[in-house]
């Protein structure tokens, strides 16, 4: 199957009779992160993503197709080098009297290739999703079902299936304020097979179990509510909150002396309740450079997982474990726009991001900084 992908990659990125109606974006972001584990004990490295995208659109068409590409590599740690290759499509169409139905689809194919001493890493994924927008007389409404399937190479145990319905509203008010409320409702399966679960991760003191019956399913449910508001033309704020909801008393969680920040290993959402409230500012300024500053703070209480009180506990003596998390995030860009057949767009951004997670868990008490600087070329 791997085979099989690349091949189709290869074909699409180097088809000459194509090339010539493809949108391409080539993309290099480079970061200084002080933490890179996210850990107590931080290690500090650069980290340099570069990205590659391809959009193909056919003449009177509503189909889309793409591929992206991003490599991901360390200069001290490059044997946690990897890169991850998606290929898929998106539909769009506008239904009903007066156009007042838009329809979305789409569907992709995701895969992700680690060295072999961290393969664990390695999956393919399939993501689809069906969208309807209703743009009614007094506000517009957005409902739709979004699928997922990750299968993981190597931990077979922990592939999953993800189902997720949600219903969104939106009002805009003569005052410029707008209005936006989100429902979510969330199930995640496993395959039924042998599987080996841990708790916890402390760096090699873990608890582990073994057992031959399906790895409990989880659902969970999330609310949002959003009001922004516009300023001016060129300044805008909005204030967020959201809060989720666990309906399963049990989760799965792994555990690595290699953990790094990957949300499906190590942070799954299901395996806690969480409360999360945040604010951005939107800026253009003279020169039309964007700036954007975004504060927050998150508190999550998890389902199962167990708190470690240090690094020699190896049982999981802090009860259950709750996270307090504050973070900060801080964005420059510039855009330039050029008329050369060749060369359509070049953006340049500056990024810095900070993170401070208390937790009552040893290995999840730590401050993370990150600063970094990106170009794009768009052709």
């Amino acid at each position: 199957m791997k085979k099989l992908f690349l091949f189709i990659i290869m074909f699409l990125s180097g088809s000459g009779m194509l090339w010539a109606q493809l949108t391409k974006t080539v993309e290099v972001n480079s970061y200084l992160d002080d933490n890179l584990y996210r850990s107590p004990e931080p290690v500090s490295d650069v980290l340099t993503n570069l990205y590659l995208g391809l959009s193909y659109q056919p003449e009177k068409s509503n189909v889309n197709y793409y591929y992206e590409a991003n490599m991901f590599m360390y200069s001290t740690a490059a044997d946690r080098n990897f890169h991850m290759h998606s290929l898929g499509f998106e539909y769009y169409n506008a239904l009903g009297k007066n156009d007042k139905t838009e329809f979305y689809t789409g569907a992709s194919w995701a895969m992700r290739f680690d060295n072999e001493e961290y393969n664990y890493y390695d999956y393919s994924q399939l993501n689809a999703y069906l969208n309807f927008k209703f743009n009614l007389d007094f506000f517009n409404l957005k409902s739709g079902y979004n699928f997922r399937y990750r299968e993981y190479d190597q931990i077979m145990e922990l592939s999953n299936f993800q189902n997720q319905l949600f219903v969104q509203a939106n009002k805009t008010l003569p005052t410029k304020t707008s209005l936006i409320l989100r429902a979510d409702l969330g199930f995640k399966s496993f395959q039924n097979m042998d599987y080996t679960s841990s708790t916890g991760r402390g760096r090699g003191m873990y608890v582990t179990e073994t057992g031959n019956s399906q790895i409990p399913s989880s659902q969970q449910a999330v609310l949002m509510g959003r009001i922004a508001q516009s300023f001016h033309d060129k300044l805008g704020l909005y204030v967020q909150y959201r809060q989720q909801f666990s309906f399963s008393d049990q989760s799965v969680v792994s555990a690595s002396d290699g953990y790094f920040q990957d949300e499906e290993l190590f942070d799954d959402p299901f395996s806690y309740e969480s409360t999360d409230y945040s604010t951005q500012l939107s800026w253009i300024a003279p020169g039309n450079i964007k700036f954007q500053t975004a504060v927050g703070k998150l508190n999550k209480s998890y389902v199962s997982e167990q708190a470690f009180i240090s690094a020699e506990d190896s049982i999981g003596l802090g009860g259950s474990r709750v996270d307090d998390r504050n973070y900060l995030n801080i964005s420059l860009s510039k855009s330039f726009r050029f008329n050369d057949s060749w060369l359509n767009l070049m953006s340049i951004d500056l990024n810095y991001s900070y993170i401070k997670n208390s937790s009552n868990s040893y290995w999840y008490d730590y401050k993370n900084s990150m600063i970094g600087a990106g170009i794009q070329f768009g052709f």
